[in-house]
């Protein structure tokens, strides 16, 4: 019997990473999920290849420490908005650097990161695409001098949790009347997080994915606006969308990010002005249409929820087979 291996989880609290986290335990991995609130997040423990760990990950002396020990790290740490002017560099480029120096004084050969559909250093439409391209770029770099790389950009990410379709159902679930909504015609293919799960787990230990880049979409393409009316069909919601646009959704930015909890920044707002879909390789197969229509499961009734969980097939990661 293979003895276990030891991975470290970077960002292994979040929505990603708890999936990711049990994908990993069941194959027989170790995995270490470092943060700084481990109490919020113990639900990991109920398995016991898991291990919560109180840290500071942005400590370079503590990343040191947590990666020693570890055959393979995986990296799923980033922001979608700045508390503070720079933190785009901090998270997605200083961090990068930190964790490489990390690998390399831990001895550690195997590092994947989870960066951003169309993330590009040098024509990013928004800073958090350009410092994801940066970040991205940096590692792979590195990972030319024995470090095997693998990174994976994602379109927008749903399932049980997201912060995607379940906000949007949410905040639709008590509205009434017409909803405005900025970048109505953006273009997105969203993925399910089983899906994505799935491709970074089975690339670990395949060579063929060292130094590599893959984009991970999902099989249907829609605009914002079309996700949305599906999410009111389904609720079967008093609401209509009206699409805002280029100068009322700039505008809606503006106020937004000014406001606690900054639902929309102009950040936000030039992200959206590249289409978010995959234009090569392999498309996932779970669809987002199937998945809105089990909706009513989650914000109605029993019913309803009986209902969705013998209908709706659920991505399963497979169990090691050794």
């Amino acid at each position: 019997m293979n003895e276990p291996r030891n991975m470290l989880l970077l960002g292994g609290s979040g929505f990603i990473g708890k999936q990711l986290a049990f994908a990993l335990a069941n194959r027989g991995w170790r995995v270490s999920v470092p943060c700084r609130r481990p109490h919020r997040h113990r639900a990991l423990l109920v398995h016991p290849n898991i291990r919560l760990l109180e840290a500071n990950i942005t400590d370079p002396a503590e990343l040191k420490s947590l990666c020693q020990g570890q055959q393979a790290v995986i990296n799923l740490v980033g922001i979608l908005n700045e508390r503070r002017k720079g933190d785009f560099r901090r998270y997605h480029v200083d961090f990068i650097k930190a964790v490489v120096e990390a690998c390399s004084a831990g001895g550690i050969k195997r590092l994947l990161h989870v960066s951003a559909l169309g993330a590009d250093q040098a024509t990013g439409s928004s800073l958090y695409l350009r410092t994801k391209g940066e970040g991205e770029n940096l590692l792979h770099t590195f990972g030319q001098r024995g470090l095997h790389v693998t990174s994976f950009q994602p379109s927008v990410v749903f399932g049980k949790d997201d912060d995607f379709i379940n906000r949007f159902a949410g905040i639709l679930s008590w509205y009434f009347g017409y909803f405005p909504l900025a970048c109505a015609d953006s273009k997105l293919a969203p993925v399910y997080v089983g899906d994505l799960v799935a491709k970074i787990v089975n690339s670990i230990d395949d060579r063929e994915s060292f130094g590599r880049r893959f984009t991970v979409c999902g099989p249907e393409v829609f605009t914002l606006r079309q996700i949305l009316e599906l999410i009111i069909t389904t609720l079967r919601l008093p609401v209509r969308v009206m699409s805002l646009g280029k100068g009322m959704s700039r505008l809606q930015a503006i106020v937004l990010q000014n406001l606690p909890g900054k639902l929309f920044t102009m950040d936000n707002y030039r992200s959206l002005q590249t289409d978010n879909i995959c234009t090569d390789g392999d498309l996932c197969d779970t669809s987002l249409r199937r998945y809105v229509e089990g909706l009513p499961a989650m914000f109605g009734n029993k019913r309803d929820y009986d209902r969705f969980r013998k209908d709706y097939v659920q991505t399963r990661i497979p169990e090691n087979p050794s």
